[in-house]
């Protein structure tokens, strides 16, 4: 994962989705953040305030959560408005879909950005089916409660630290099975995951974390290791763990960051990029969370 982060609208936009983030931009809108996943996703949290935006069939597909406000955000037909937003209202823009919009009040959203290939790998992963293509429903401005808590959790999250990018890759996961169950022409409910992680596929999970620490642990490249969708293996791992994978890993990132620091004389930075932090202010940050303290602070003690 890229992380392209930013609290202003001086945010860089991520090269997918080009059409959709243009005719956004000519029609006021800012990107606050945005993070650039794996297989052609990506999030972008704008926020716009006025103006009129007309998709012209968008190569990517896109899904939009409001996050805050939309009452005054309309879809129009010939002029005339047919629906009306508002907070935590879903839109789903597959591609190839045409649509206007009219904004006149201040408003921010949340949109997801992929491609077939994400929802054909999920549909092959999750329900063990041929990667077939999947039809993505077109609907605007609806309501869908679960969809919309993950834009609250997306709003609230930071997303520009390595913990923040795991969290946001294993959330747009879920959504992509939401959407492939719950709004496409496939009509698949998401498959029950009950049990555990066997003993041995534990072992294997942590030696390979361990070995891997360093580098860039996705939700997908952990589901493969024990030969399972990222689907399935999130909800086995937390009912085998007791946590969530990304929360598992930051975890074992600061025990490795402890205990360099007590056992070596490496500078802080090399000690933050060894253990998987690419940035120290957010691994000083992480580590003094957890511990109390921060690393120069433990070093020091």
């Amino acid at each position: 994962m890229t992380e392209l982060s930013s609290s202003d609208s001086s945010a860089q936009t991520p090269t997918q989705a080009r059409d959709i983030i243009d005719a956004l931009k000519a029609a006021g809108a800012a990107p606050r953040r945005s993070l650039e996943l794996q297989c052609g996703r990506a999030l972008v949290h704008w926020q716009n305030h006025q103006g009129e935006a007309q998709y012209e069939r968008p190569r990517h597909h896109a899904m939009s959560i409001y996050t805050r406000g939309g009452e005054r955000t309309s879809r129009q037909v010939k002029g005339q408005a047919v629906s009306h937003g508002f907070p935590g209202a879903i839109c789903l823009f597959p591609a190839g879909s045409q649509s206007q919009w009219r904004i006149q009040e201040d408003f921010e959203f949340v949109h997801l950005y992929f491609t077939d290939l994400d929802l054909q790998r999920c549909r092959a992963k999750v329900w063990d089916r041929e990667p077939n293509s999947v039809q993505l429903n077109e609907r605007y401005q609806f309501e869908d409660q679960l969809i919309a808590q993950s834009g609250r959790l997306l709003d609230i999250s930071g997303w520009d630290t390595a913990e923040d990018s795991m969290a946001a890759d294993h959330l747009t996961h879920w959504l992509m099975v939401q959407m492939v169950s719950r709004h496409s022409a496939v009509n698949m409910p998401a498959p029950d995951v009950s049990g555990k992680l066997s003993r041995q596929q534990v072992r294997l999970l942590q030696a390979h974390i361990d070995a891997a620490l360093p580098e860039n642990l996705t939700l997908e490249r952990m589901a493969d290791w024990v030969n399972m969708s990222p689907f399935h293996f999130a909800r086995l791992f937390r009912a085998s763990i007791g946590c969530a994978p990304y929360q598992y890993v930051l975890e074992q990132r600061l025990i490795r960051a402890r205990d360099l620091l007590r056992q070596s004389g490496q500078k802080i930075t090399v000690i933050a990029l060894l253990c998987g932090f690419g940035d120290h202010s957010h691994f000083s940050r992480a580590f003094r969370k957890r511990f109390g303290v921060t690393p120069s602070q433990y070093r020091d003690g």
